[in-house]
């Protein structure tokens, strides 16, 4: 019987299926990265304008790659779905993402503001209100909120379309800060070219996302209605 039955061996079944119990880490390992480039930068260059100044670009780039992966992590998880159904992650990874941008977004913004403490500057208390505010919305609105047994405290249509507008700023702000980091008189920084690529093909990656869901439905449609 033993010989017989493989899972008394080897499990309840023989396909191969990652753990993902790691995800429920991920967010506080994000943020904790964000944490330690700053720390590590203002180590290396001290506790000055140019170590806080490194200290910030170091977190800025980061949480721009972060950004890129939630960007792509949901289309890319339904891509799987429909080759690799077992080996895709489950479907809070977006979110588990999109918690993790805004926790090394805040870092990023933290590093903006401590050197300003003393003598507050109102462009960057401006920028850190107003950053900090379209953190909050997406983090609030990535996930329906709601009381045990009650409905949704935002309904779905008005979250989605909240988190679609601060994510789609951010994108926005940061493509155009790219292309004037590009085109301006600043100094050659391949990484702004790099990570505009990387915004411009999350892009078109949820544009054939939304294509290729909107494709299946008409589909589904078409073969519901010919029988």
């Amino acid at each position: 019987m033993v010989a017989l039955d493989n899972s008394a061996l080897f499990g309840r079944s023989r396909h191969l299926r990652p753990s993902w119990r790691w995800l429920g880490r991920l967010v506080n390992g994000i943020w904790l990265l964000a944490a330690l480039l700053v720390l590590v930068a203002i180590s290396w260059r001290g506790f000055s304008e140019n170590g806080f100044r490194m200290a910030s670009q170091w977190a800025w780039r980061y949480t721009c790659l972060v950004f890129f992966a939630a960007l792509v992590a949901g289309p890319l998880r339904r891509m799987m779905m429909l080759v690799f159904p077992r080996l895709a992650p489950p479907e809070y990874i977006s979110r588990k993402l999109v918690w993790g941008f805004c926790a090394s977004y805040g870092v990023y913004l933290l590093s903006i503001f401590l050197p300003n403490v003393i003598s507050l500057s109102a462009g960057a208390t401006l920028m850190v209100l107003f950053g900090g505010t379209v953190a909050l919305v997406m983090a609030f609105t990535v996930a329906p909120v709601a009381r045990l047994g009650r409905p949704p405290l935002i309904p779905e249509k008005f979250r989605r379309t909240l988190l679609g507008t601060a994510s789609g700023y951010f994108w926005l702000c940061y493509s155009l800060m790219a292309l004037a980091r590009i085109s301006g008189p600043h100094r050659p920084d391949v990484f702004y070219g790099i990570s505009l690529c990387l915004m411009v093909a999350g892009l078109l990656i949820r544009y054939a996302d939304h294509w290729v869901k909107d494709a299946h439905h008409t589909q589904s449609d078409i073969s519901a209605t010919s029988f």
